[in-house]
């Protein structure tokens, strides 16, 4: 008998231990080399609360408004940081601003925005632009081929500072495509998104 409650107390005491062992550790999800988002990498996404308003170039005579949805602290390496929008014009619209870590030649805190739109079968996707939240070696390293950083560039007649300038981190897929889609975006740390540009010839600029 002895025995018998000798044996259930020690297979009690290894689940309890083996229930100790298989909680996670804060940096188990980071890739190797990564360190967490410090608050002032976090502010790289400017959005707290408040819609963002687009007008229609060159005339301004169209309005396009990204409502803010939320925005959420997840802390995975595939998203530690998102902020969510939803179109003015197309409630199943949603764009994404997602701070997460992208695996290159080393492993870099990056932003992915989502951009969805319709392709020419109606279908809801979304289009991807990355950029490394330090412009340090943009214009010589993963990035070369896919943003040029500019120190100050004049949009709509106003000067911009420190923007990137960012094309879609993969092409799409002919099926997947539409004139809705887009193909460049203009992006600082104090304002987020500056301007969209549709294949369509459509242009996007953030109201001042």
């Amino acid at each position: 008998m002895k025995i018998i409650f000798s044996m259930l107390f020690l297979g009690l005491a290894v689940a309890v231990s083996s229930c100790v062992k298989d909680e996670p550790d804060d940096t188990t999800t980071l890739p190797d080399g990564a360190t967490p988002y410090t608050e002032s990498d976090i502010q790289f996404v400017p959005y707290q609360s408040g819609d963002r308003v687009f007008k229609k170039m060159p005339l301004l005579d169209s309005t396009l408004v990204l409502q803010f949805k939320e925005r959420l602290r997840t802390e995975e390496y595939f998203a530690w940081d998102q902020t969510f929008f939803t179109y003015s014009t197309d409630a199943a619209l949603e764009a994404e601003f997602r701070l997460r870590y992208l695996q290159t030649e080393n492993s870099q805190k990056t932003l992915a925005i989502y951009l969805p739109y319709r392709d020419a079968g109606d279908v809801v996707r979304a289009n991807i632009f990355e950029m490394p939240i330090s412009p340090a070696n943009v214009e010589s390293g993963f990035f070369k081929d896919l943003i040029d950083y500019h120190d100050t560039i004049t949009l709509n007649a106003i000067d911009w500072y420190n923007v990137y300038e960012i094309t879609p981190l993969i092409s799409t897929d002919a099926p997947k495509d539409g004139p809705e889609n887009y193909n460049r975006v203009f992006y600082n740390s104090i304002y987020g998104l500056i301007q969209m540009e549709q294949k369509n010839g459509t242009v996007w600029i953030l109201q001042q």
